[in-house]
């Protein structure tokens, strides 16, 4: 009760305050003016935002900020630089392998040409294409990317680049099969075609390059509306017969496969977007987040020039948009004034643009090798967008690459990233360096001696590899034939297969060489039938081998080794005293397995030998004989030993194990085959390290490429490389082992060849057949040939092994693959690294 009366007290002494106040004329009058009382409002509305403001940046921040940061936060990823590959020269200075260069797009914004040069007439899409072309010219002329242009490839960029022919042309020349061949052979005048085409190279001049170059420009930037858009490529069949079927006007097929849209001509684009949008979804191709756009007309934006500019040129580019930043665009108002209706109304310019304004050049890294097919296959190569395919490229492809550094951070649509507190930088990490144990000047010249012997014996391939008998260390890698991984696409570029290659399909030695027919709009490998198919036309890769030049046949390829894989079934046999060299058996040239009969390759072995005589001359029943008396268990223990059958881990990309049957599975006449190199698949790396093992006191080590890889960010960060070894010869064998190879090359007469006068050398060589439908085939171009040696009996440094697929000039691999071996020792024993 007495705190009711004391606030009754309290308004009324409030009320008198009120009136005395009213009662003054002066102060009643500032109240009841609306001055007074849209102060009073907007003071009001003002503590209302203070209290609002209190509440959403004090109260209830933290819910609002995670918003914001949803809103507007962005990651930027930042990209590190690819790390290089190294090999070391003879005096041990490290050889850079490869590169990462940045090339240009050049591209351009044809709306900043639309206009005229201030001051004078002249169009601005004029005075840009006189600007840009010498540009243009020296990139197709003189060095495209990285590549110096002859004369006749500028000839051929210029017809490439302005869709002209300037070259005289040859008809398609088919080659059938069995003599048949195009009519055009007889018909064509080929000595007027080399004379025509000398005479255009020789006629061709910069002054016609440039007119050509100008021309296409003036072509190619386009201004205004387009009149189609492009909706893509598309190469299923059914879907393209389904929508030509539909006979939609606004729709364009072109050569084939490509589909464009033209929307001056729908009547209801609505009905149109739902009817590609239906046909799209049918064939479960993806529906794009500006698809609905391609049913509206669009202006052009964007206009790619030139793809591949080198560093020089893109400067020189840079240079000449500040040269020419005061040819400016002439200030044009009410452009639009006729137009404002039409969807092809012009803008009032009311800022002058350089002439050179809307010139972009668009960066991006290429990896880049200088050598060109230089160590090619152990390299492998890094497309365009980063992918890496096959060799060091592809096995260390994480530790090359590096890691990806990043920007986190609030971001503003006009500024990006802003405030100083706002985004996190984490720096990316540059990719290791690898180091190969290969060495230059070998390499060079093994590279040398097989692409030469390539040649000279008509084979399909070789593979060659020279290995450290000490550590397991690769010293040189060869597989021919080879790529550049510069232009890694030649491999996939067909040419009809003519006259000069009728061997492919007329010589069935030739099986392996890939042949492509046309047929239901692509090209496919053609079958045995289609090979030999008269009335068809046939096409091959321009590198006459297509994709297969990409793989390392060192490591990739399994093949049937032959005699040289006796040298383990000896090994063996000594290592297991089961017999030596000195001990003697009958030679029967000939024994009999269930229902195959096992023979010799020559009648030298017939008779009563020693089993060094088996292994001189190479006698299959010799073999045979040693592998009864050890039993197939241990013998095909010891094979597992020494790595056949499993990856060696060498560090490359796409290493197969070969094949080797399992112990208890294996048939009597399969396990008598294997004893002297049939029936068994073995890669060229497995061969080196076994025979490294024979030679090097009986010790198995595992092979390897790698020297050293090294983190740019922490250079004594070092690569420890295990390399695991295991005992599995006595020494005693290895020492029996170096003394019988010696004597096979000094004794056997067909080794005479790849024999050193005064040198001790070792070496064991080898012939096996392949098998074509089910059968081993006889004779020239159905073998490999082989051959292992050692560089020297008396201390062993290297190990050569050398394989020759389908040799056509001479079959027996002491013959072929001999005197490469021969040159090899030679060239390391004056060289010795």
């Amino acid at each position: 009760m007495m705190g009711l009366l004391a606030q009754k007290k309290h308004k009324a002494k409030g009320n008198q305050f009120f009136s005395r106040l009213k009662s003054i004329p002066r102060v009643a009058n500032l109240l009841e003016s609306k001055e007074t009382q849209l102060i009073a409002f907007f003071c009001f509305l003002f503590f209302i935002i203070i209290l609002r403001l209190f509440q959403l940046q004090i109260l209830e921040y933290e819910e609002y900020n995670t918003l914001l940061s949803k809103l507007h936060y962005r990651e930027s990823l930042l990209t590190p630089e690819r790390g290089n590959i190294y090999a070391l020269d003879k005096g041990g200075h490290p050889v850079k392998l490869t590169e990462n260069i940045t090339l240009y797009d050049l591209a351009i914004d044809p709306r900043e040409l639309d206009g005229i040069i201030s001051g004078s007439n002249l169009p601005m899409k004029n005075r840009f294409i006189e600007i840009v072309t010498p540009v243009l010219y020296k990139h197709l002329c003189e060095v495209n990317g990285m590549n110096p242009v002859n004369k006749t490839d500028c000839i051929k960029n210029i017809e490439l680049f302005a869709g002209v022919n300037l070259l005289p042309k040859k008809p398609e020349l088919f080659y059938f099969g069995s003599g048949m061949e195009s009519p055009e052979y007889q018909s064509f005048n080929f000595e007027e075609y080399e004379k025509n085409f000398g005479k255009t190279v020789d006629q061709f001049t910069k002054e016609k390059a440039f007119e050509l170059i100008k021309t296409k420009l003036d072509q190619k930037i386009k201004i205004g509306i387009k009149t189609q858009n492009y909706l893509g490529y598309f190469t299923e069949p059914k879907f393209l017969e389904e929508l030509a079927q539909k006979q939609l006007p606004y729709v364009h097929i072109i050569a084939d496969h490509y589909v464009y849209l033209e929307p001056s001509t729908m009547i209801d684009p609505g009905l149109a977007q739902a009817t590609i949008e239906g046909l799209l979804k049918k064939w479960k191709y993806p529906i794009g987040s500006q698809f609905e756009n391609l049913f509206k007309p669009q202006e052009w934006k964007y206009i790619k020039i030139i793809s591949g500019l080198n560093p020089a040129l893109a400067q020189e580019i840079r240079e000449l948009k500040i040269k020419h930043r005061g040819e400016l665009s002439k200030i044009e108002r009410n452009r639009n004034s006729r137009q404002e209706n039409t969807s092809q109304s012009k803008k009032e310019r009311l800022i002058a643009i350089p002439v050179l304004y809307g010139l972009v050049l668009e960066p991006y890294t290429t990896r880049y090798y200088p050598y060109g097919n230089f160590m090619a296959n152990i390299l492998g190569y890094v497309d365009r967008g980063g992918t890496a395919y096959y060799g060091i490229e592809q096995y260390f492809d994480s530790k090359l690459k590096g890691k990806k550094g990043e920007i986190k951070g609030r971001t503003s649509a006009w500024l990006g990233n802003v405030g100083a507190n706002e985004f996190e930088i984490q720096n990316p990490t540059n990719g290791s360096d690898i180091y190969l144990t290969v060495d230059i000047g070998l390499q060079r010249e093994v590279e040398r001696l097989a692409k030469e012997q390539l040649e000279n014996v008509k084979a399909d391939a070789i593979a060659i590899l020279v290995t450290d008998a000490e550590n397991g260390e690769v010293r040189a890698s060869v597989s021919a034939p080879t790529f550049d991984p510069n232009n890694y696409n030649d491999a996939y570029t067909l040419i009809p297969l003519g006259r000069e290659n009728r061997e492919i399909i007329d010589n069935q030695t030739y099986i392996d060489i890939p042949v492509y027919v046309h047929t239901g709009g692509e090209y496919k490998l053609a079958n045995l039938t289609e090979r030999k198919q008269e009335n068809l036309k046939k096409y091959i890769a321009k590198n006459i081998y297509g994709a297969q030049v990409f793989v390392d046949k060192n490591i990739t390829v399994p093949f049937e080794p032959g005699s040289i894989f006796k040298a383990f079934t000896v090994a063996i046999g000594i290592d297991t005293d089961e017999m030596n060299f000195d001990e003697r058996y009958v030679d029967e040239g000939s024994v009999k397995v269930g229902i195959y009969t096992i023979k010799n390759a020559t009648k030298t072995c017939m008779g009563n030998h020693n089993f060094l005589h088996a292994l001189v001359y190479s006698c299959n029943v010799g073999m045979m004989k040693i592998v009864q008396r050890v039993g197939k268990y241990v013998f095909y223990n010891y094979l597992g030993k020494l790595g056949f059958g499993e990856l060696t881990g060498i560090e490359l990309a796409e290493e197969k194990p070969g094949f080797i049957d399992k112990v208890n599975l294996v048939s009597m006449a399969r396990f008598l085959n294997n004893a002297f190199g049939q029936g068994l698949t073995t890669t060229q790396i497995q061969l080196a390290a076994a025979y490294v093992a024979l030679v090097n006191g009986g010790e198995y080590i595992k092979p390897t490429i790698i020297g050293n890889i090294i983190d740019p960010s922490n250079t004594e960060n070092s690569y420890n490389k295990y390399q695991n070894s295991n005992k599995i010869f006595k020494s005693e064998t290895s020492e029996q082992i170096k003394k019988g190879l010696f004597n096979v090359i000094n004794t056997n007469p067909e080794l005479s060849n790849a024999n050193l006068s005064g040198q001790k050398l070792g070496a064991k060589s080898g012939t096996a057949q392949i098998s074509f439908r089910g059968r081993y085939q006889r004779g020239e171009g159905w073998t490999n040939g082989t051959f292992a040696g050692v560089i020297s009996t008396e201390d062993p440094r290297y190990v050569v092994n050398v394989w020759i697929r389908r040799p056509r000039k001479n079959q027996w691999g002491g013959s072929t693959a001999g005197p490469i071996f021969k040159q090899i020792a030679q060239y390391l024993l004056t060289y010795d690294l």
